[in-house]
């Protein structure tokens, strides 16, 4: 794939995300992040894994590599996605998007931390306009309507999250490397579901039914586009670019979804967000240009 191919997928990701933070607030109406969670990657997952074995004719994973790979499924699915619905929950879509646009700066840390990448001085210069972009759309927002004791504990929450989602690709890197981005994501996120099936199970009564109908539209969403999409091009970038460089794509999800959390449900959108956007967009640029050295993993591939 080149170049260019592999951005505007990127971009579309954090388009399909970004909407997410609002389509996600019709689901967690009548279910928990939980129950929802489940019944999302109950569906996502074997589709995900029949996509890949449809490509690649192959599922394996060698025996020293699954203690990584379920770290990968409960940092990644069962960690991020559990906090990511609860923030969507608890806040607003404007203030929970741009609480996990920090993730890039976890990911640079704990990515200098595994030996992983090392970071050119143009990266590090646009990682931290990016983030004084993001952190200062975040201190104009507003909360959206939720009373301030809400607001406070999905914010909070939404940080957890953002540093589940900067932990993840580091976690994932040396699997990715190896094996194929499909094939790693495709169980981490069966992997991953294994704790909150459980937790379902005994927890079934506490299901609301009926479920309204734009609740399934949210889930189903949530499934084919923010699941088997978004995650299936994720691996695929971090596989091709860098985790580094990937994340900082995390900047314009907060922007999307403050223009469609505008838009959709009327939260207002003010001036100084517009130009933390901007600020956004140019940290975004200076890292596209700056360079990003990856140590050699030293792993080879595995059919």
């Amino acid at each position: 794939m080149k170049r260019w191919q592999m951005e505007w997928l990127l971009v579309s990701v954090a388009l399909v995300w970004g909407a997410n933070y609002t389509i996600g607030k019709y689901g967690v109406a009548f279910m928990s992040s939980i129950q929802f969670n489940s019944l999302r990657f109950l569906v996502a997952s074997p589709v995900l894994l029949l996509i890949t074995f449809l490509m690649e004719r192959s599922l394996r994973i060698e025996r020293k590599d699954w203690l990584r790979l379920v770290a990968v499924g409960i940092v990644g699915t069962t960690m991020y996605q559990t906090m990511f619905m609860l923030s969507v929950k608890y806040t607003s879509a404007t203030n929970a998007s741009l609480l996990i646009a920090m993730s890039p700066i976890f990911t640079g840390i704990l990515a200098v931390l595994h030996k992983q990448e090392r970071f050119s001085m143009k990266v590090q210069i646009g990682s931290i306009v990016a983030f004084i972009g993001a952190a200062f759309v975040l201190l104009t927002g507003h909360t959206g309507g939720a009373t301030y004791e809400y607001a406070w504990l999905g914010n909070i929450i939404g940080l957890v999250a953002a540093i589940a989602w900067g932990w993840y690709p580091i976690l994932a890197q040396p699997l990715i490397t190896k094996y194929s981005a499909m094939r790693v994501t495709s169980w981490s996120t069966l992997i991953g579901i294994v704790p909150l099936v459980i937790y379902c199970l005994f927890n079934v009564n506490s299901l609301t039914w009926p479920v309204d109908t734009l609740s399934w539209g949210s889930l189903a969403y949530s499934i084919i586009f923010a699941t088997i999409f978004g995650l299936a091009m994720w691996y695929v970038g971090i596989s091709q670019i860098g985790s580094t460089k990937v994340m900082v794509y995390m900047y314009l999800v907060p922007l999307f979804a403050v223009i469609f959390a505008a838009v959709t449900i009327g939260e207002q959108i003010n001036m100084m967000q517009l130009v933390g956007g901007l600020i956004i967009f140019i940290g975004l640029y200076v890292v596209k240009k700056g360079g990003i050295k990856k140590p050699a993993l030293n792993l080879k591939k595995v059919s």
